[in-house]
């Protein structure tokens, strides 16, 4: 039931009165009567009908939300219900990702003010301190708020629609410049690269799997034609894919054939693919990299997230459709398309134009030819 309140005058000021649902001293909800000041009493808000648009406000935050949890603060809230909650349910990347940011941009800000009194203002301050941040990360902050308050509302603490939905996330607009790995590049650092750093690059270069993906690869994934994929390795967690869309295989081909079988005479006997000496558990490509390969790369090594795009861009380049090259990357067309195929204008372009030309000529060609039988 929606509450309409009682107004009234005390000390030169109006007053509200209505119920809310507290936690008491034991943790158990407590229905309490209490009262807010509202405005003085002025010219402006000589009458109760002056202040009907205050009075809607104020009840607004009270009625959106009836249940006691709604007095927790966002702070609390994150703490008791959600982090516990993403824990046990999503990867631990992603744990990382909403406790982070949680901690570093919503709770330090806005962490005092209640579920029920959040709206989409407090959201939007959040996104406007976070300004001068890039788009992108100004939309993961918005991400990790509509989700806090999307489980509220599904826990019942708050009611009506999501506060964060509608606030606005700007930020510094950027073109994303990612690298991609050309063949001749890739070609060189397995020409350069010592054991086990050459055959895990051409993993990479050749199959298009994830960083993490890589990591998970046991040898039971690999039949000598194909690479299953089926979990990721962060840090020392082993989980799932990252979607189950990214769970699938993909073709190994021959010069990857070749290197895998090698690399499986040599050290075959654990159960991961690529495993650390010691311990046999998955091999820290991080390290790897740092340790092995920046040596030797130095200002050619540009990440393992760029023998990915590399993959899509080569493909591309070689008259593969991006549609296909998205299933051999598992991941979205459209996102293959605007994220992991770099093409470099002036080459690409004028290559292109090029084809349109020799077209347009034989098209006149033609018709020459035509005009003159005439």
């Amino acid at each position: 039931m929606q509450q309409q309140g009682q107004l009234f005058k005390l000390h030169g000021s109006w007053h509200l009165r209505y119920y809310a649902d507290q936690l008491g001293p034991d943790g158990k909800p407590v229905r309490r009567r209490v009262s807010k000041r509202l405005a003085p009493i002025n010219d402006q808000y000589r009458s109760r009908g002056d202040l009907d648009d205050l009075v809607k406000d104020e009840l607004a935050k009270v009625n959106r939300g009836s249940a006691a949890e709604g007095s927790l603060t966002i702070a609390e809230f994150t703490e008791r219900y959600f982090l516990p909650w993403v824990t046990s349910k999503k990867k631990p990347s992603t744990t990382k990702f909403y406790k982070d940011t949680l901690g570093n941009h919503i709770t330090n800000r806005v962490g005092d003010v209640t579920l029920r009194e959040f709206n989409t203002r407090d959201a939007q301050s959040v996104l406007d301190a976070a300004s001068g941040l890039s788009h992108q990360s100004c939309l993961r902050i918005k991400t990790a708020m509509s989700a806090l308050m999307s489980y509220a509302l599904r826990l019942g603490f708050i009611s009506g629609s999501n506060p964060a939905r509608e606030s606005k996330a700007e930020g510094r607009r950027s073109t994303f410049k990612g690298h991609a790995y050309t063949l001749q590049e890739i070609e060189w650092m397995l020409q350069h690269l010592g054991e086990p750093a050459k055959t895990v690059c051409a993993v990479a270069a050749f199959s298009g799997l994830r960083e993490s993906e890589i990591r998970g690869l046991m040898w039971a994934d690999y039949d000598g034609t194909e690479l299953l994929v089926r979990r990721s390795v962060w840090r020392t967690a082993i989980s799932e894919t990252k979607t189950e869309s990214s769970t699938g295989s993909v073709p190994v081909i021959e010069p990857l054939r070749k290197m895998l079988d090698a690399h499986k005479r040599r050290n075959g006997a654990g159960e991961f693919i690529f495993a650390g000496d010691k311990m046999h558990r998955p091999l820290n490509l991080a390290n790897l990299a740092r340790r092995d390969m920046l040596p030797v790369l130095k200002d050619r090594w540009h990440g393992w997230h760029s023998f990915r795009r590399g993959l899509a861009t080569n493909l591309y380049t070689l008259g593969v459709k991006p549609e296909v090259a998205a299933k051999i990357l598992r991941n979205d067309p459209d996102i293959t398309r605007r994220f992991y195929i770099m093409l470099e204008s002036g080459t690409h372009t004028k290559a292109a134009m090029r084809k349109l030309e020799r077209a347009v000529g034989i098209g006149q060609q033609t018709g020459n030819k035509r005009k003159r039988k005439k």
